[in-house]
Protein backbone atom coordinates (compact mmCIF):
# COMPACT_ATOMS: atom_id res chain seq x y z
CA UNK A 1 0.00 0.00 0.00
CA UNK A 2 1.10 3.46 -0.42
CA UNK A 3 0.66 6.78 1.43
CA UNK A 4 0.80 10.10 0.00
CA UNK A 5 0.65 13.85 1.61
CA UNK A 6 -0.71 16.36 -0.45
CA UNK A 7 0.00 20.08 -0.23
CA UNK A 8 -2.89 21.16 -2.40
CA UNK A 9 -5.86 21.04 -1.26
CA UNK A 10 -8.08 21.47 -4.39
CA UNK A 11 -5.54 18.38 -6.03
CA UNK A 12 -6.38 16.14 -2.88
CA UNK A 13 -10.17 16.54 -3.10
CA UNK A 14 -10.05 15.97 -7.22
CA UNK A 15 -8.36 12.37 -6.02
CA UNK A 16 -10.29 11.59 -3.33
CA UNK A 17 -13.62 12.67 -4.10
CA UNK A 18 -14.73 9.80 -6.17
CA UNK A 19 -14.15 7.33 -3.22
CA UNK A 20 -15.70 9.85 -0.22
CA UNK A 21 -18.79 9.71 -2.53
CA UNK A 22 -18.81 6.07 -2.06
CA UNK A 23 -19.67 6.21 1.67
CA UNK A 24 -21.18 10.16 1.09
CA UNK A 25 -23.23 9.50 4.44
CA UNK A 26 -20.26 7.95 6.37
CA UNK A 27 -17.91 10.56 4.98
CA UNK A 28 -20.08 13.82 4.85
CA UNK A 29 -17.80 14.83 7.78
CA UNK A 30 -14.85 15.28 5.17
CA UNK A 31 -16.78 16.54 2.62
CA UNK A 32 -17.84 19.28 4.34
CA UNK A 33 -14.08 19.80 6.11
CA UNK A 34 -12.91 19.90 2.37
CA UNK A 35 -15.39 22.11 1.26
CA UNK A 36 -14.28 25.05 3.85
CA UNK A 37 -10.32 24.19 2.83
CA UNK A 38 -11.12 24.87 -0.26
CA UNK A 39 -12.01 28.52 0.47
CA UNK A 40 -9.83 29.08 3.17
CA UNK A 41 -7.09 27.06 3.79
CA UNK A 42 -6.49 28.03 7.33
CA UNK A 43 -10.16 27.91 8.27
CA UNK A 44 -9.39 25.44 11.59
CA UNK A 45 -6.38 26.81 12.68
CA UNK A 46 -2.52 28.74 11.80
CA UNK A 47 -1.15 25.66 10.48
CA UNK A 48 -1.43 23.85 6.94
CA UNK A 49 -3.73 20.70 7.23
CA UNK A 50 -2.48 17.20 6.77
CA UNK A 51 -4.29 15.32 3.92
CA UNK A 52 -3.63 11.94 3.30
CA UNK A 53 -4.70 9.41 1.00
CA UNK A 54 -3.73 5.48 0.95
CA UNK A 55 -3.75 3.48 -1.96
CA UNK A 56 -3.77 0.05 -2.87
CA UNK A 57 -2.66 -1.16 -6.88
CA UNK A 58 -3.92 2.53 -7.43
CA UNK A 59 -7.32 2.59 -6.28
CA UNK A 60 -7.72 5.02 -2.88
CA UNK A 61 -8.70 2.41 0.13
CA UNK A 62 -8.55 5.63 2.77
CA UNK A 63 -8.85 9.43 3.30
CA UNK A 64 -7.12 10.92 6.57
CA UNK A 65 -7.19 14.80 6.99
CA UNK A 66 -5.73 16.41 10.41
CA UNK A 67 -6.19 20.09 10.82
CA UNK A 68 -3.96 21.24 13.22
CA UNK A 69 -4.54 21.75 16.56
CA UNK A 70 -7.67 19.00 15.85
CA UNK A 71 -7.67 15.34 16.31
CA UNK A 72 -6.62 13.18 12.83
CA UNK A 73 -9.84 12.19 10.88
CA UNK A 74 -10.09 9.21 9.10
CA UNK A 75 -12.75 7.90 6.74
CA UNK A 76 -15.05 5.17 6.03
CA UNK A 77 -13.24 2.18 4.26
CA UNK A 78 -14.06 -1.56 4.11
CA UNK A 79 -10.15 -2.38 4.56
CA UNK A 80 -8.91 -1.98 7.91
CA UNK A 81 -5.20 -3.07 6.84
CA UNK A 82 -5.70 0.58 6.21
CA UNK A 83 -5.19 1.98 9.64
CA UNK A 84 -2.00 0.15 10.01
CA UNK A 85 -0.43 1.71 7.35
CA UNK A 86 -1.28 5.13 8.14
CA UNK A 87 -0.04 4.35 11.73
CA UNK A 88 2.89 3.55 10.62
CA UNK A 89 3.39 6.47 8.22
CA UNK A 90 2.54 9.04 10.91
CA UNK A 91 5.22 7.18 13.73
CA UNK A 92 7.62 7.64 10.88
CA UNK A 93 7.28 11.26 10.40
CA UNK A 94 7.32 12.18 14.18
CA UNK A 95 3.70 13.25 14.28
CA UNK A 96 2.18 13.19 17.75
CA UNK A 97 -1.59 13.44 18.14
CA UNK A 98 -4.16 14.84 20.62
CA UNK A 99 -6.27 12.41 19.16
CA UNK A 100 -8.97 10.48 16.52
CA UNK A 101 -11.95 10.50 14.91
CA UNK A 102 -13.68 7.96 12.81
CA UNK A 103 -15.87 5.08 12.18
CA UNK A 104 -15.80 2.92 15.14
CA UNK A 105 -14.25 -0.19 13.95
CA UNK A 106 -11.24 2.31 12.23
CA UNK A 107 -11.23 4.33 15.47
CA UNK A 108 -11.21 1.50 18.13
CA UNK A 109 -8.06 -0.11 16.01
CA UNK A 110 -6.32 3.51 15.56
CA UNK A 111 -6.40 3.39 19.17
CA UNK A 112 -5.10 0.23 19.76
CA UNK A 113 -2.38 0.33 17.91
CA UNK A 114 -1.69 3.90 18.30
CA UNK A 115 -1.50 3.30 22.33
CA UNK A 116 0.98 0.29 22.20
CA UNK A 117 3.28 2.13 20.16
CA UNK A 118 3.60 5.53 21.83
CA UNK A 119 3.12 3.97 25.25
CA UNK A 120 0.53 5.81 26.33
CA UNK A 121 -3.42 5.53 26.89
CA UNK A 122 -6.63 6.95 25.59
CA UNK A 123 -10.06 8.39 26.81
CA UNK A 124 -13.62 8.10 24.61
CA UNK A 125 -14.25 11.88 24.38
CA UNK A 126 -17.71 10.78 22.65
CA UNK A 127 -19.71 7.94 20.81
CA UNK A 128 -21.65 9.48 17.95
CA UNK A 129 -23.77 8.45 15.39
CA UNK A 130 -24.55 9.79 11.55
CA UNK A 131 -28.19 10.23 10.63
CA UNK A 132 -29.44 10.87 7.48
CA UNK A 133 -32.82 11.60 6.42
CA UNK A 134 -34.42 11.39 2.54
CA UNK A 135 -37.77 13.12 3.43
CA UNK A 136 -39.64 14.68 6.64
CA UNK A 137 -42.09 13.60 8.86
CA UNK A 138 -44.50 16.44 8.16
CA UNK A 139 -46.57 15.92 11.96
CA UNK A 140 -43.31 17.42 13.27
CA UNK A 141 -43.33 20.38 11.16
CA UNK A 142 -45.46 22.77 13.96
CA UNK A 143 -46.87 25.99 13.25
CA UNK A 144 -44.31 28.31 15.18
CA UNK A 145 -42.17 30.95 13.05
CA UNK A 146 -38.94 29.85 11.31
CA UNK A 147 -36.56 32.28 10.14
CA UNK A 148 -33.14 33.04 8.60
CA UNK A 149 -31.05 34.50 11.32
CA UNK A 150 -30.01 38.04 10.53
CA UNK A 151 -27.57 39.83 12.62
CA UNK A 152 -30.02 41.54 14.54
CA UNK A 153 -29.53 37.99 17.08
CA UNK A 154 -26.44 37.39 16.58
CA UNK A 155 -25.73 38.05 20.62
CA UNK A 156 -28.11 35.46 21.15
CA UNK A 157 -27.14 33.35 18.80
CA UNK A 158 -23.02 33.52 19.58
CA UNK A 159 -24.06 33.02 23.66
CA UNK A 160 -26.54 29.68 23.16
CA UNK A 161 -23.24 28.82 20.66
CA UNK A 162 -20.92 28.94 23.95
CA UNK A 163 -23.52 27.37 26.01
CA UNK A 164 -23.78 24.51 23.30
CA UNK A 165 -20.02 23.47 23.43
CA UNK A 166 -19.76 24.00 27.13
CA UNK A 167 -22.64 21.28 27.40
CA UNK A 168 -21.62 18.97 24.45
CA UNK A 169 -18.09 19.42 23.74
CA UNK A 170 -16.40 19.87 27.32
CA UNK A 171 -13.05 19.28 25.72
CA UNK A 172 -12.88 22.35 23.43
CA UNK A 173 -10.33 24.64 24.73
CA UNK A 174 -10.79 28.81 24.94
CA UNK A 175 -9.05 28.75 21.40
CA UNK A 176 -11.09 26.23 19.70
CA UNK A 177 -14.27 28.00 21.40
CA UNK A 178 -13.04 31.45 20.13
CA UNK A 179 -12.44 30.03 16.10
CA UNK A 180 -16.17 28.34 16.38
CA UNK A 181 -17.46 31.72 17.21
CA UNK A 182 -15.41 33.59 14.13
CA UNK A 183 -16.91 31.07 12.52
CA UNK A 184 -20.82 31.56 13.63
CA UNK A 185 -20.19 35.24 12.93
CA UNK A 186 -19.33 34.26 9.57
CA UNK A 187 -22.47 32.08 9.24
CA UNK A 188 -24.99 34.52 10.10
CA UNK A 189 -23.49 36.35 7.49
CA UNK A 190 -24.07 34.02 4.60
CA UNK A 191 -27.37 32.83 6.26
CA UNK A 192 -26.51 29.81 7.40
CA UNK A 193 -28.21 30.00 11.19
CA UNK A 194 -31.64 29.80 11.52
CA UNK A 195 -34.16 30.10 14.71
CA UNK A 196 -37.45 29.14 15.51
CA UNK A 197 -39.61 31.48 17.37
CA UNK A 198 -42.76 31.17 20.07
CA UNK A 199 -44.71 34.49 20.30
CA UNK A 200 -41.80 36.73 18.75
CA UNK A 201 -39.10 35.18 21.04
CA UNK A 202 -36.10 32.86 19.66
CA UNK A 203 -36.52 29.22 21.18
CA UNK A 204 -34.38 27.29 19.18
CA UNK A 205 -31.25 27.02 16.73
CA UNK A 206 -29.93 25.08 14.22
CA UNK A 207 -27.21 25.76 11.33
CA UNK A 208 -27.15 24.86 7.78
CA UNK A 209 -23.55 22.80 7.87
CA UNK A 210 -21.34 21.23 5.42
CA UNK A 211 -22.39 20.29 1.87
CA UNK A 212 -22.13 17.25 -0.18
CA UNK A 213 -22.08 16.16 -3.52
CA UNK A 214 -25.98 15.23 -3.12
CA UNK A 215 -26.67 15.84 0.74
CA UNK A 216 -26.31 19.09 3.28
CA UNK A 217 -25.72 18.34 7.28
CA UNK A 218 -26.95 19.97 10.07
CA UNK A 219 -25.49 21.11 13.40
CA UNK A 220 -25.71 23.27 16.66
CA UNK A 221 -28.83 22.26 17.04
CA UNK A 222 -29.39 24.69 20.32
CA UNK A 223 -32.22 24.66 22.67
CA UNK A 224 -31.82 26.77 26.38
CA UNK A 225 -32.40 24.16 29.16
CA UNK A 226 -35.54 26.23 30.21
CA UNK A 227 -36.98 25.68 26.84
CA UNK A 228 -36.66 22.22 26.12
CA UNK A 229 -39.07 19.35 26.35
CA UNK A 230 -41.51 21.23 24.41
CA UNK A 231 -40.65 20.32 21.11
CA UNK A 232 -38.81 23.69 19.77
CA UNK A 233 -35.56 21.46 18.22
CA UNK A 234 -38.09 18.81 17.07
CA UNK A 235 -39.75 21.45 15.06
CA UNK A 236 -36.57 23.75 14.26
CA UNK A 237 -34.54 20.56 13.03
CA UNK A 238 -37.70 19.90 10.81
CA UNK A 239 -38.01 23.04 8.84
CA UNK A 240 -34.53 23.50 8.50
CA UNK A 241 -34.43 19.89 7.29
CA UNK A 242 -37.14 20.64 4.61
CA UNK A 243 -35.83 23.85 3.70
CA UNK A 244 -32.24 21.85 3.06
CA UNK A 245 -34.28 19.29 0.92
CA UNK A 246 -36.69 21.59 -1.24
CA UNK A 247 -32.90 23.76 -2.46
CA UNK A 248 -32.31 20.56 -4.07
CA UNK A 249 -31.00 18.01 -1.79
CA UNK A 250 -31.30 14.71 -1.75
CA UNK A 251 -30.16 13.98 2.27
CA UNK A 252 -30.11 15.43 4.93
CA UNK A 253 -27.07 14.24 7.83
CA UNK A 254 -26.57 14.81 11.33
CA UNK A 255 -24.20 13.80 14.15
CA UNK A 256 -26.22 12.61 17.82
CA UNK A 257 -24.30 11.84 20.99
CA UNK A 258 -25.30 8.22 21.50
CA UNK A 259 -25.06 9.30 25.27
CA UNK A 260 -28.36 11.38 24.79
CA UNK A 261 -31.20 9.56 24.51
CA UNK A 262 -33.89 12.46 23.88
CA UNK A 263 -31.78 13.71 20.92
CA UNK A 264 -31.37 10.36 19.38
CA UNK A 265 -35.65 10.01 19.69
CA UNK A 266 -35.83 13.31 18.46
CA UNK A 267 -34.22 13.03 15.28
CA UNK A 268 -35.69 9.54 14.26
CA UNK A 269 -39.30 11.43 14.88
CA UNK A 270 -38.65 13.66 12.17
CA UNK A 271 -37.18 11.11 9.32
CA UNK A 272 -33.52 10.53 10.00
CA UNK A 273 -31.99 7.11 10.24
CA UNK A 274 -29.08 5.97 11.45
CA UNK A 275 -26.05 5.29 9.29
CA UNK A 276 -22.87 4.58 11.24
CA UNK A 277 -21.27 4.78 14.96
CA UNK A 278 -18.41 7.24 15.07
CA UNK A 279 -15.94 7.27 18.01
CA UNK A 280 -13.91 9.92 19.19
CA UNK A 281 -10.64 9.69 21.63
CA UNK A 282 -8.30 11.92 23.11
CA UNK A 283 -5.06 10.13 23.82
CA UNK A 284 -3.42 10.83 27.26
CA UNK A 285 0.30 10.22 28.93
CA UNK A 286 0.11 7.27 31.78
Amino acid sequence: MKVEFYEDVTRFNELVFPFLLRYEAENNLLFSILNSLKEDLYRYGDNKPILTSITDNDKIKLVSIRTPPHNQIVSYTDDLRTISVLIEELIKKNIDLPGILGFKEGAEKFVKLWCEKKGISAELVRNERIYKLERVAEETLGKNEFIKATREYEDIILQWAKEFMVEALPERTSEMIEQSTKRLKMAIRKGKIFLLFDNNKPVSMAQKAGKTPNGNSVNFVYTPPELRRMGYATECVTKLSKYLLEEGNKFCFLFTDLIDPISNSIYQKVGYRSVIDVDEFQFVLK
